[in-house]
């Protein structure tokens, strides 16, 4: 379990509590109803100001889509992808990589996606239906490859995904860090993670409309 801190920023910027016993840096809750966490998947407000904008085009039902999505979030969790990152104690260029941890919104919070969370996620849209908006936080944990410890900047990101039929609208936001990696490139990792588990399971591709970064 992570701690609260984790997510302290993004807590503070949408509200200062969360009663949702399911929430960041409060035990799972295995049997809670889906019925009784009506804001799974949503924060009540999401920041105004967007480093990127994108829309996808897809051809099969949201549900397939909306599976594939968090299987892809899953597996870039249980990566580390090379990375050559600079750090302030060592000039130039180091052999490094990031890890990637997510949370989906809930309400004024977010839920740690891991496995019990993307099963209740699941169960969610099995239940009562698809999401309309589906809000998500990625935490980008960098490290360097020389068994040494080093302090290195992270980078925090807030995604509102809105679906449509046949379409889906992306908007990112840069929470906290020194942008390792930028806000164009997280929306095509992104793509390309949830294509792999598409094309895995033998449904067309997503294709990428519009892509826009600031």
């Amino acid at each position: 379990m992570l701690s609260r801190s984790w997510f302290g920023i993004e807590r503070l910027i949408v509200n200062q509590s969360h009663s949702n016993p399911h929430s960041i840096g409060r035990p799972h809750v295995l049997n809670q109803s889906i019925d009784d966490d009506p804001w799974l998947g949503t924060l009540e407000r999401f920041p105004t100001i967007y480093h990127a904008r994108a829309s996808w085009l897809y051809d099969i039902n949201t549900e397939s889509l909306q599976k594939a999505i968090f299987a892809g979030l899953q597996s870039l969790a249980q990566e580390k992808k090379p990375l050559d990152i600079t750090v302030a104690d060592i000039p130039g260029y180091q052999s490094g990589g990031v890890v990637f941890k997510f949370g989906v919104g809930n309400k004024d919070g977010f839920d740690i996606l891991d496995d019990k969370e993307a099963d209740r996620v699941i169960q969610r849209i099995e239940e009562r239906g698809t999401f309309r908006t589906l809000d998500l936080v990625f935490h980008l944990h960098y490290s360097v490859d020389d068994g040494r410890r080093h302090k290195i900047h992270q980078d925090q990101y807030l995604a509102r995904l809105t679906f449509q039929p046949g379409r889906v609208e992306l908007l990112l936001h840069h929470l906290k860090g020194v942008r390792r990696i930028a806000p164009d490139e997280l929306v095509r990792i992104l793509l390309s993670a949830t294509n792999r588990e598409l094309g895995q399971n033998k449904y067309p591709e997503l294709e990428l409309e519009s892509l826009t970064s600031s």
